[in-house]
């Protein structure tokens, strides 16, 4: 009998992993599974914060290796930087990024919109919006890995913590605005596309979760700096209100194109706020 118990614990602990494969699959490129469950990816879209951590730290190495080797080429260092985080993530979500001001910006009604939103060719209006948070995020980014750089640089723990902490709660407050969205989005999903099941599988209880895990991370990449840095977290929640309040009063829906937007732009101002308020 113990041995029995023994094997089902096991069994579900092989299962949870297995399930948390799913969600690497689905938000990075990092190759650990060829097919998903997307159901199972939308019923554990709580833990997305924790996917934060595994895009955040490599994307963190790369910037610290990109700022310490190369010196003053700043800006070099920081292209370096963002092609290593859409190298993890792909770019499914700045494709989502696109659509949603191609749909925002198209004359017409909110049907009109949302064909536009859905149309597979990219508009000038999400080209235009594409290009601006790349460059926002670029420099962003430069100012931020100069900063950091700017006195006696040293290959250490403390000097890789420093730029880990900046991408992991970059990345912790982009995935908290696509499940702060998810929540907003009760009421507001059109039954269609993978928005919907996501808005659907997701709860205010499963929003507590995330909530809790985003703030676990943040502490335990702000214990060593300044301390009011652990708020630029919530920056995810700030701009998935927003993003959530303009796409339902302008498209009358929440899709998975406005959870890949505001995922992009939480990263960016979250980015932003850090080198203006930090460096």
């Amino acid at each position: 009998m113990h041995q029995r118990k023994r094997n089902r614990c096991i069994s579900c602990r092989l299962e949870e992993e297995d399930k948390m494969l799913d969600l690497i699959s689905f938000l990075t490129q990092i190759p650990v599974r060829e097919g998903i469950k997307i159901e199972v990816v939308a019923a554990r879209s709580y833990l997305f914060p924790f996917v934060a951590l595994l895009i955040g730290l490599p994307v963190a190495v790369v910037a610290f290796l990109a700022f310490g080797y190369l010196g003053a080429a700043n800006e070099i260092a920081a292209l370096l930087t963002l092609l290593a985080l859409y190298l993890v993530t792909g770019l499914i979500h700045l494709d989502g990024l696109a659509d949603f001001f191609d749909g925002l910006l198209a004359p017409g009604s909110k049907g009109d919109k949302i064909r536009a939103m859905r149309d597979d060719k990219t508009g000038i209006a999400g080209l235009f919006a594409t290009i601006l948070l790349l460059l926002v995020s670029l420099f962003a980014v430069e100012s931020i890995g100069a900063g950091l750089t700017a006195t006696t640089f040293t290959f250490n723990f403390i000097s890789l913590y420093d730029f880990a902490s900046v991408f992991v709660i970059a990345e912790v407050s982009a995935k908290l605005g696509m499940n702060t969205c998810m929540v907003l989005g009760k009421g507001f999903d059109d039954n269609e596309g993978l928005g919907a099941l996501f808005i659907q599988s997701f709860s205010p209880r499963k929003y507590m979760s995330t909530l809790l895990s985003a703030m676990l991370l943040a502490l335990l990449f702000t214990v060593f700096t300044t301390s009011v840095r652990v708020f630029l977290v919530f920056t995810g929640i700030v701009v998935a209100c927003l993003v959530s309040y303009v796409a339902i009063k302008k498209l009358g829906v929440i899709s998975g194109d406005i959870m890949g937007a505001s995922n992009e732009l939480a990263r960016c101002t979250t980015l932003l706020l850090w080198a203006i308020l930090f460096t």
